[in-house]
């Protein structure tokens, strides 16, 4: 009876048919009548509401007289954001339409179906000029530029804390008091939209802000420190002021100037974190943009509190548990060096470090540099300098808003784990609720609020991912399998690990006998040779490998330093000179493919005899340093140890060299790219820990395997070494041999795996990376993850 009755208080289950909402609407003249701003509309969700609201319009030309031509007006960070947005916006009106939108000078374009587009550079900043980029310049920069700001406002050097507070507060009130609202101003003022007594009928913003206030708030602390203001409450103060800007100003718009304010917000680390009964939260860190705990703590703190300012002032938020959102998809492009690599890198510059040329940075993009070999433990301390690089030209290139560029096993991988919500569902949600409001029967927005998480339609996602160029630039062995922007370091190197592994193979299966006698140079393609005459790596081919003669191999490719050092792997013996020279081009194109790697910021660790290796670029993404002197990675591992031991209370600790080793190991397992024949296993979140039993090295796989089974099932760890990579993968092909199609979708998650023709399964770096992430306690809490099962390990 129970159950009976609370079907009858809940009255609506199902939404409004979009089909009836859109006729009833367009029986009111004025719904044409209609101007919406995006905020960031140049962007994934931001583009895909735009799009939304567009097949909206253009479905509705068919069931209403339209007397009016609603109105888009959409800003982007840059000149370059805006273009990326256009060629998309062209490429989608062709397909459509078979035309060009129509060019309006001074304003935009309209679409066949009349709609208006007009696009502006717009750059959200309220932090003050002298406080800009504070975190990632020289101390003395910003302690010069701290005095003139309060020099300027008629501050001496004798006034209180308490006096410089509020000097900056009040700074901070001025600079950034309506960002948006005096966009819209002016915008009525030069167009006169909306016209007389009409309001805009949405603004959104889908401006990642929680990002941009964390970053922010980072150039902030730095500003302070350099007024002498200490951490503590008067500095949270400050923040409050900083954080309250953007509310403030769409409140005032939802009040006075629109009819839906909505914000596409975001949990910060894309949901993936557990929350106890006491709201004790624990983030999952293992594949978030940023490798710095802190900071994607500081991220999900600040987007929680930014949720409930907006709220309570009445402006809708969709929070977005979960987007990646895939803008293009760039082809035979060189994509951007990742932003806080080239800001450290200009930083290193400007003092003197030219550890690249600096033509190459002003280029932008990523260059491939032969890597430097450094003994770790013992450098020569000399000052490291990368020749002049050419440009890393990838088959593809994700774009996605906020995250940057990523590789299609990136993608795949992530998608897999976090369960993402496709952009384009985003974008319908915010549009469906811009022109026709929240839904009458079932709310979305519930207080103002709707915690928008995975849905079926990301099969969208998997369905262009699974199409055969992007699925086969997986399988391939000459391109990077991850690049900078999205995932942490960690991430990046297990699928770097396993492009080195198709590398391998497809080197040491590679048939020389097709290139002709006479081959004509000029047109010969090595990369495309090399894929088509070598064979794609299973997981049944892993599971007979050794991880001492596997190391012994990856080492020959990790140190080669010219095409003849991969002899070993691949002689060539061909008497005549123009097949010999496209094979020595094939093998060229082998060591580029190797030195892409540590050129994207993932060093490479092997064994040399007793002595531990490194082979890497001028940037290393686990420790998030340019490598500048040869002793840089040293210096840092020392200190933080020293820093970790003294906050234990442990004292100095250097000496101890068991402590310090396993220090070490603890940074290596997340984020090198290892290649040692040996098991690290880690169960520590941070290196600040105590890291005693937190840390083991295993030499086979049976030692590491009976150490898995004392773990707490279903928690956190890592791993990382040869050992437990081949382990893990033939757990893998035993998995993917159980596939039976007579037991239907009882088969779980042994469908994920891509079998070949002949019934094998392929390693495919985006599905193994799921796996491994999942079996190590990183997938995300939806309440039926155990439909994914224990992946690998065994």
């Amino acid at each position: 009876m129970r159950y009976i009755s609370s079907l009858k208080m809940a009255k609506h289950f199902k939404q409004v048919r979009f089909g009836k909402r859109l006729r009833e609407a367009v029986s009111d003249t004025l719904f044409f009548d209609q101007v919406h701003v995006v905020f960031g509309g140049t962007g994934a969700v931001g583009g895909a509401m735009a799009q939304s609201v567009l097949d909206f319009h253009r479905e509705a030309c068919r069931h209403g007289k339209q007397d009016a031509a609603p109105h888009l007006v959409l800003t982007g960070h840059t000149h370059r954001e805006i273009r990326d947005f256009t060629q998309s916006l062209f490429g989608i009106h062709e397909r459509d339409y078979g035309c060009k939108p129509e060019r309006i000078p001074e304003v935009g374009y309209r679409t066949a179906s009349g709609a208006v587009i007009e696009l502006e550079t717009l750059s959200i900043d309220p932090s003050i000029l002298e406080m800009k980029n504070a975190a990632r310049k020289r101390r003395e920069e910003v302690e010069s530029a701290a005095q003139a700001f309060l020099q300027r406002r008629g501050v001496g050097k004798e006034a209180s804390v308490e006096r410089r507070v509020e000097v900056l507060a009040d700074a901070l009130q001025e600079q950034g008091a309506h960002p948006f609202t005096g966009f819209l101003e002016n915008f009525r003022a030069r167009r006169g939209l909306p016209r007389e007594g009409r309001k805009f009928q949405s603004v959104v913003v889908s401006i990642p802000l929680a990002s941009v206030a964390t970053y922010q708030l980072g150039d902030l602390e730095s500003f302070a420190a350099a007024m002498g203001i200490p951490e503590g409450e008067l500095l949270s103060e400050l923040k409050e002021v900083y954080l309250r800007v953007f509310p403030e100003d769409l409140g005032h718009i939802s009040r006075e100037l629109a009819e839906e304010v909505l914000v596409a917000h975001t949990t910060g680390i894309g949901g993936m974190y557990d929350e106890d009964p006491k709201g004790v939260r624990t983030i999952r860190l293992g594949f978030a943009h940023s490798g710095s705990q802190e900071m994607l703590r500081t991220k999900q703190v600040f987007a929680e509190k930014l949720t409930g300012l907006y709220a309570e002032r009445g402006i809708r938020m969709l929070v977005t548990a979960a987007a990646i959102g895939i803008d293009a998809i760039l082809h035979k492009k060189s994509p951007p060096v990742q932003g806080a690599a080239r800001g450290k890198l200009a930083k290193a510059m400007r003092s003197g470090h030219e550890v690249i040329p600096k033509a190459d940075l002003d280029g932008g993009t990523v260059h491939v540099y032969p890597p430097q070999h450094v003994e770790i433990s013992n450098p020569a301390h000399g000052e490291l300098r990368f020749g002049s690089g050419s440009p890393l030209v990838c088959d593809y290139v994700i774009k996605s808003g906020e995250n940057g560029y990523f590789s299609v096993p990136n993608a795949d991988a992530l998608y897999r784990v976090m369960r993402v919500a496709s952009a384009s569902e985003l974008g319908v949600t915010l549009a469906r609720t811009a022109v026709f409001g929240d839904d009458p029967q079932s709310p979305r927005f519930v207080d103002n609020v709707c915690y928008y998480t995975e849905t079926d339609n990301s099969r969208q996602v998997f369905d262009l991912l699974q199409q055969q160029p992007l699925r086969s630039n997986q399988t391939t062995g000459l391109q990077p399998k991850a690049l900078q922007d999205l995932g942490s370091p960690k991430h990046q190197a297990e699928l770097h690990l396993l492009g080195l592994l198709i590398l391998l193979h497809r080197l040491k299966t590679l048939d020389f006998s097709f290139i002709e006698q006479h081959v004509d140079l000029e047109y010969f393609d090595p990369n495309g040779y090399f894929e088509a005459h070598s064979r794609p790596l299973t997981l049944d081919r892993v599971a007979d490998w050794d991880p001492v003669h596997l190391a012994d191999e990856l080492k020959i490719l990790a140190t080669a330093r010219d095409e003849r050092d991969l002899g070993p792997l691949r002689s060539i013996d061909f008497p005549h000179p123009q097949r010999r020279e496209a094979a020595w081009r094939i093998l060229r194109a082998v060591l580029r493919a190797v030195w892409a790697i540590p050129s994207l910021g993932s060093p490479i660790l092997y064994r040399e005899e007793d002595k531990t290796m490194i082979a890497a670029g001028y940037f290393l993404a686990p420790i998030n340093r340019v490598w500048a002197h040869d002793y840089g990675l040293i210096s840092y591992l020392r200190d933080e140890y020293r820093k970790a031991e003294t906050a234990l209370g442990r004292g100095k600790g250097v000496s101890k060299d068991q402590d310090f080793e396993r220090f070490c190991e603890f940074h290596f397992a997340n984020g090198f790219v290892d290649l040692r024949p040996q098991a690290t296993l880690v169960t520590a979140l941070s290196h600040q820990e105590d890291l005693r039993g937190k840390v083991q090295v295993h030499s086979d796989e049976d030692s590491l395997r009976q150490a898995l089974k004392e773990l707490d099932p279903y928690s956190y760890f890592t791993c990382s070494g040869l050992v437990a990579l081949l382990l893990r993968l033939k757990g893998l092909a035993r998995w993917a041999r159980q596939l039976n199609y007579e037991l239907g979708t009882a088969n779980g998650f042994r469908v994920h795996f891509v079998y070949d023709e002949t019934g094998r399964a392929l390693l495919v770096p985006g599905v193994v990376e799921a796996f491994r992430m999942v079996s190590e306690g990183l997938e995300k809490n939806t309440g039926t993850e155990m439909l994914d099962g224990y992946w690998g390990y065994e």
